[in-house]
């Protein structure tokens, strides 16, 4: 299958071609004729919407510290004042795996 290019006064576009399983392209050009689109506007909205997933799941996420902790080392978990020792093993090993402490 040829993803055909297109111009138009504001963009431009290049082909691609790509190789699809008979079972799939027919697959593709069924739900694009559903959804009253040609195959290559379907996979372009596939492409699209994988790498706008794909851009989501990078992005960085900012995590606020209580001004308590100020001071506290990066990455070290407080031991509350009713934890013991194995429990709070357990919550700063697990808070290591969950934000890839040192």
């Amino acid at each position: 299958m040829h993803i055909a290019g297109m111009s138009d006064a504001n963009t431009s576009r290049q082909g691609l071609t790509v190789r699809l399983a008979p079972d799939l392209l027919d697959r593709v050009r069924r739900i694009a004729e559903a959804e009253h689109r040609s195959a290559s506007a379907y996979l372009e909205q596939l492409v699209e919407r994988d790498l706008a997933a794909r851009d989501e799941a990078e992005r960085v996420v900012r995590v606020f510290v209580d001004p308590a902790l100020a001071g506290a080392a990066e990455g070290m978990v407080a031991r509350e004042a009713d934890e013991d020792a194995a429990r709070h093993a357990s919550r700063a090993a697990t808070l290591d795996r969950l934000f890839g402490g040192d």
